[in-house]
């Protein structure tokens, strides 16, 4: 076990609830945010206790927040809050570098004398917390007992206020439990509780109450499809363990999966369904025709090993033979419209769906497209409760920023005027100290090499080429015309 060396928090509606000083705080006058306006805002009432056990074990403690400098002294004098070692503000970075850029977490991180590689999490409440923590290296947390707005991205974890004080001194148990699996391949691993994430039928991460939870996760899947996942996911076992289930196709899930989630069973059914009954019926979302049954197989598996008295059933949903992958397709409603179209229910089982409690499982949720066409097939024969239950929930960062490689600071899509290429600029160029550098705008990947094919300019005019064109080490001398 390893303790916690450093927790950086966000300030509002993490430590304290302030919807209502929204107006105030991007008017820009300090003047309105008078005794009157903070009338009602308190401290959230586990907040004190976190962050006095916190600092009696040494834990360094840090806040990087969105909001400017003069508005965060007034509400933390306000609060009686003077715990923090490092804060950084909206006026320390600049507005090209607040969240979801790293630049504030990073700058904490020094203030607190720590670097990334150290036992560091970021708690925050909002999509830009967690791109941002994941951007600095850090752990990002989602706490329970914030706001109870959904959140659009994925934490390492989700915890609550005696969960984080208990892990003080276990820094690895505080992540999902899937993840943690994956590193040793086993579910044979220490453990105080079951962590995962709640979700609503969006996939979105919720902190409410049992009866408004659709869905839950646990674990993390890290895709290619950006620079700062495709990191990410080079150092995390269980994104390889399902990445394997697209190349291989006769993929079978490894047995940590299987008994995680025969545990799981059981563990949710306590959860959600009162009088200590498990779920009615058990299912999964079937595979299209041709394709591995790899869910229908992990099904048959569970069942085996579980001593849940469900009714187990893998063919209770199934896709129409032109079923087409939702990969292929392009946003949520394409998506949307191709599940309304092809997924179905199997009538043999109408009849036993009226009244009961269903668990859905799907291995990776990435829109939730195919879990929301379910539960809506099912709405039809008003089953007592429906839960989703997935392996991963795909971590998404639409890339709203891109990091300087040399000052750390963000770096914005500049164009040339002379010849109209666009370039990323590093937004340090005018400030102190100045930073210059300039980097490619990525166009797509080499089909040659693999490196990144960006707009070259051409006195008869622009052509693309890989970056390795003018490259005497590593020359590629593919080219395209525009």
């Amino acid at each position: 076990m390893t303790k916690l060396d450093a927790a950086i928090f966000d300030l509002d509606n993490t430590l304290c609830l302030t919807d209502s000083l929204d107006d105030i705080r991007r008017s820009g006058n300090p003047a309105l945010l008078s005794q009157e306006a903070l009338t009602g805002i308190s401290l959230i009432k586990c907040i004190p206790k976190v962050l006095s056990e916190l600092k009696k074990q040494g834990v360094k403690l840090g806040l990087v927040t969105n909001s400017p400098r003069w508005y965060v002294e007034i509400l933390l004098k306000h609060l009686n809050l003077s715990d923090f070692e490092s804060i950084v503000t909206h006026t320390d970075v600049g507005h090209a570098n607040i969240k979801p850029s790293p630049l504030g977490i990073n700058r904490s991180i020094a203030e607190l004398g720590l670097n990334s590689s150290q036992n560091i999490i970021y708690v925050g409440d909002d999509y830009r917390d967690f791109v941002a923590a994941y951007a600095a290296g850090v752990k990002p947390i989602a706490p329970s007992w914030g706001s109870k707005k959904p959140i659009t991205q994925m934490p390492a974890a989700v915890v609550s206020s005696k969960s984080l004080i208990d892990d003080i001194n276990d820094f690895e148990h505080m992540c999902l439990i899937a993840d943690r699996c994956a590193e040793s391949s086993s579910f044979n691993i220490p453990k105080k509780q079951l962590y995962f994430a709640p979700m609503n039928l969006d996939g979105n991460v919720v902190t409410l109450s049992r009866d408004k939870i659709s869905l839950v996760t646990f674990g993390r899947y890290f895709s290619q499809k950006s620079e700062l996942t495709a990191k990410y996911f080079e150092k995390h076992k269980l994104s390889q363990h399902i990445a394997e289930k697209e190349s291989n196709p006769r993929f079978v899930a490894p047995e940590y999966w299987v008994d995680l989630m025969g545990h799981a069973m059981s563990e949710l059914a306590r959860f959600f369904i009162k009088g200590g009954k498990d779920f009615d019926i058990i299912t999964v979302i079937p595979s299209k025709k041709g394709k591995n049954p790899r869910l229908e197989n992990l099904l048959k598996r569970i069942n085996k090993k579980s001593n849940v008295s469900s009714n187990f059933i893998s063919d209770l949903f199934y896709f129409k033979e032109d079923a087409v992958s939702l990969k292929t397709l392009g946003g949520k409603d394409k998506r949307e419209a191709e599940i309304a179209r092809v997924l179905k229910i199997n009538p043999k089982y109408v009849g036993l769906l009226p009244n009961t409690r269903i668990l859905i499982i799907d291995d990776v949720l990435t829109t939730g497209a195919t879990l929301r066409g379910a539960f809506k097939l099912l709405e039809g024969y008003h089953p007592r409760k429906t839960l989703g239950l997935c392996l991963a929930k795909t971590v998404s960062t639409s890339q709203d920023f891109k990091e300087c490689p040399d000052c750390k600071r963000s770096m914005r899509l500049a164009k040339n005027k002379k010849n109209g290429i666009h370039f990323w600029s590093c937004t340090g160029y005018f400030e102190k100290p100045q930073c210059k550098k300039t980097l490619h705008m990525k166009i797509k990947d080499c089909p040659q090499c693999g490196d990144i094919i960006y707009t070259r300019p051409y006195k008869t005019g622009n052509f693309l080429a890989c970056e390795g064109y003018y490259n005497n080490e590593d020359k590629c001398d593919y080219t395209e015309s525009l």
